[in-house]
């Protein structure tokens, strides 16, 4: 009786933690969804309705009679219009190859910047995706002290700060000739190490072994077995951590700022947007915020149709069928 007391006391307690858990979750969602209806909103105004009537948060102007409405804008997208046909990045880039300094000017469209994108996200996420589901395996399901060496460096690895690597990986691809190439960026991401090791090695090491003595019975190789039995099984881990590699590389425009200055993605060339002040040339159709809100949309639009199609297949349970005996 003295313990159930002591389980009624703590219930409440505990359900007013659980409910500050969840209201903390439900800001955080709000404000985010807030900021992309507010980013939608905006690149369906006009400049003049942002800048002269101030209208920084308010819906657009449709009012007929305004003389800054955004009845343009609103009903014939204007704004991505201008986008899909004004959008250029332009720089002009410097970088060493080898110990050679090399200037190069680098034009490019959407549709261009769209196509390097998806080499570097597409391929990019799949290296991420497949390489240290392949490690893990090799490390799981075959107990040798090589295999302890590759599991204890990993975890080691962990410790060692993503920036420190820079210097050396900058170097490396310079003197080897793959500085601003896809290929050797797709090298960088082949190491495998990374959180998403320890992940599939613990998925690969519960899975029992009586699947791999039975094929190794009816004659199947080692790569048979890996790719025909144990990667089927973790496809659906495989494709979570790809749409997250993906969108995290969608996104990301550091990287290829600094290892690829002459092949733009869409996330670089929108921050580059972002910087350019200019009232010359194709940029002044785009100076302005509205426009800038419209390319951050194109930017989101594609990921965000992805995950909508595949978040019940991929953010779903696990479930394995068991060894029947």
């Amino acid at each position: 009786m003295r313990s159930a007391s002591i389980k009624m006391r703590e219930k409440p307690s505990s359900k007013v933690f659980y409910w500050l858990i969840f209201l903390f979750f439900a800001l955080i969602s709000l404000l985010i969804i807030w900021m992309l209806v507010w980013g939608f909103v905006t690149s369906l105004k006009s400049p003049d309705d942002f800048n002269m009537n101030n209208n920084v948060l308010g819906f657009p102007s449709l009012d007929p009679n305004d003389p800054n409405n955004s009845l343009g804008a609103f009903l014939h997208w204007d704004n991505y219009q201008n986008i899909l046909q004004h959008f250029v990045f332009e720089k002009k880039t410097f970088f060493y190859s080898g110990s050679k300094l090399i200037g190069h000017q680098t034009t490019a469209n959407i549709g261009l910047m769209f196509y390097n994108t998806i080499l570097y996200a597409g391929v990019g996420g799949f290296i991420y995706a497949m390489v240290p589901a392949i490690v893990a395996y090799l490390c799981a399901k075959f107990d040798y002290r090589f295999s302890h060496i590759v599991f204890v460096t990993f975890t080691l690895m962990l410790c060692i700060p993503i920036v420190g690597s820079y210097p050396t990986e900058i170097t490396f691809l310079r003197n080897t000739g793959m500085y601003d190439t896809f290929w050797g960026n797709w090298l960088q991401k082949t190491g495998g190490e990374g959180m998403y090791f320890f992940v599939y090695y613990a998925f690969f090491k519960s899975q029992s072994n009586v699947y791999r003595e039975a094929a190794e019975i009816d004659g199947a190789s080692e790569t048979h077995i890996m790719w025909r039995i144990y990667m089927p099984m973790a496809i659906k881990i495989i494709g979570t951590v790809f749409l997250i590699q993906f969108v995290s590389l969608w996104n990301d425009f550091q990287t290829p700022e600094l290892y690829l200055p002459t092949h733009p993605t869409l996330a670089y060339g929108v921050y580059e947007l972002t910087l350019v002040s200019s009232n010359a040339g194709d940029l002044a159709t785009l100076n302005n915020v509205p426009c800038r809100m419209a390319a951050c949309m194109v930017l989101a639009l594609p990921i965000t149709v992805i995950f909508i199609i595949f978040k019940n297949r991929l953010m779903g349970d696990i479930t394995l069928g068991g060894i029947k005996e």
